[in-house]
């Protein structure tokens, strides 16, 4: 179809546009994923203080 009308196709068979629109759908689930682990990392690190209490600050170290 995209050779009927003239536009230049790349190797995977994509327009330009089709490709730029899929670098920027994979940028945003790329930071959505960065985002959730970022997420759950500080969610274990807060349980995690929470449940050894106030005295893991007063230890000697």
């Amino acid at each position: 179809m995209a050779e009927s009308t003239g536009a230049k196709l790349a190797p995977n068979g994509m327009t330009e546009e089709q490709q730029e629109a899929f670098r920027k759908q994979r940028r945003r689930r790329s930071l959505a994923l960065a985002g959730a682990l970022a997420l759950f990392a500080l969610t274990f690190y807060v349980l995690t203080v929470i449940k050894m209490g106030p005295a893991l600050f007063d230890r000697a170290m």
